[in-house]
């Protein structure tokens, strides 16, 4: 998993565990905000995830969400969380 570490509260650790099985965590500046980046052993298969903040407005959190969930939809992380707006 490929994370950014000024998204995420400290300590950064190198792995994940879960039940016998961990999963590592790079943590990498250049990873843009909002995205955790998943590959499988060896790079076969990446699964990019959009985070959305939780302090976000449902309706906004719910139009960035299917954006990035529709295959047509070309923007990148940054661009779908520009329209993303606070709750309240």
């Amino acid at each position: 998993m490929l994370l950014n570490p000024a998204e995420w509260d400290l300590p950064h650790p190198p792995r994940a565990a879960a039940g016998r099985a961990a999963a590592r965590l790079g943590w990498y500046t250049s990873q843009p905000a909002g995205l955790i980046t998943v590959m499988s052993d060896f790079g076969r298969d990446r699964f990019d995830l959009l985070v959305v903040p939780p302090d976000a407005s449902r309706q906004s959190a719910d139009a960035a969400l299917s954006a990035a969930a529709d295959g047509d939809d070309r923007r990148r992380t940054p661009e779908l969380l520009a329209g993303v707006r606070r709750a309240g």
